[in-house]
């Protein structure tokens, strides 16, 4: 039996694997894709919003030349290291389908992929959830939203050269996206539910180079948009000037991101309004005893945040386990 099955190996399930292993632990990580998959899935050459030494975990530090903001690259270089040093037990490629309390603990039920088989079942004395929030971008509720055009994500900028695209969103990820497709050649609409670009939830620098593009009129800003219907080539929207028609290629929705709770609902963890699980705040252990959570799930979305409180979890965990032998 395992003290702790953490599962997802993103930053905070690879921090998660470096404290129990140095708690003595007896642990397993499991990840349905590959390490740090929600990184993989990021744009190419991305460059993150925090500087490096908000993004290193476990005591290693986080190079970056000339102290410029990491980017996807760097990171998953990074990460990839610190698990590799730290000799980490981690399965990728398995995918957790259920959890259920059993005799001393949980039951947790795998399947290995691509193939969907084997099937697996691993005993532990509990469980941290670190899958974060990634795989489930918000979606559009108009009609329409699920056209084959409209996107929530996207890889290269090159894909939009000289496409009509409308960006919807207004935090830091929709911002990095007009500007590195205006950088692209893309017609850029930037849709946003505020009054105006000043008000957006856009970091300073990233406010700059919008504005930067807008003044050259790469980046076309509509403030107080709200989406009315998308149709295959035409965008329905009021705006602050009114209504208007836009003629698009694709859309791009980039309005947030919803927690990845189907593992706790069927175990009865209770979740608050923004659909998080309720948990502990000191030792980040949920109403259900045995059943943690870390990083995005427990509403710290930043690498340096839950990197301190997810050591907080495993001195809870590693508690929790001396108490039960």
């Amino acid at each position: 039996m395992y003290d702790l099955i953490i599962v997802g190996a993103g930053p905070i399930g690879i921090c998660a694997g470096i404290e129990a292993r140095r708690a003595g632990l007896n642990y397993l990580i499991l990840e349905q894709g590959t390490l740090c998959q929600s990184l993989v899935e990021y744009p190419i050459g991305m460059r993150f919003f925090s500087p490096a030494d908000e993004l290193a975990i476990g005591g290693y530090p986080f190079p970056t030349p000339h102290d410029e903001k990491p980017t996807r690259e760097m990171a998953l270089n990074y990460y990839r290291k610190v698990a590799s040093t730290e000799n980490l037990t981690v399965h990728t490629y398995e995918r957790v389908e259920r959890i259920e309390p059993a005799e001393g603990g949980f039951a947790v039920h795998t399947v290995c992929l691509p193939h969907e088989s084997p099937r697996k079942q691993y005993a532990t004395r509990t469980v941290l959830l670190a899958t974060g929030i990634w795989g489930q971008p918000r979606r559009l509720q108009v009609p329409g939203a699920d056209l084959p055009h409209v996107l929530a994500r996207y890889d290269e900028p090159i894909r939009f050269w000289r496409k009509r695209v409308l960006i919807v969103g207004t935090g830091n990820s929709a911002g990095e996206a007009a500007i590195r497709l205006a950088d692209a050649d893309a017609y850029v609409w930037l849709a946003m539910e505020t009054d105006t670009l000043e008000a957006a939830r856009f970091r300073p620098f990233i406010l700059r180079e919008v504005q930067i593009r807008v003044d050259e009129k790469r980046i076309t800003p509509l403030p107080g948009a709200v989406i009315q219907e998308i149709e295959p080539t035409c965008v329905h929207l009021t705006w602050a000037e009114g209504e208007l028609s836009l003629p698009v290629d694709f859309v791009l929705t980039l309005i947030g991101l919803e927690p990845d709770t189907r593992l706790l609902t069927p175990l009865g963890v209770p979740l608050d309004e923004a659909s998080k699980p309720l948990h502990d705040p000191e030792t980040y252990e949920t109403p259900v005893p045995g059943i943690f959570v870390a990083g995005a799930l427990s509403r710290d979305g930043f690498v340096y945040v839950a990197r301190e409180r997810v050591g907080q979890a495993i001195q809870a965990i590693a508690a929790r386990v001396r108490e039960s032998q």
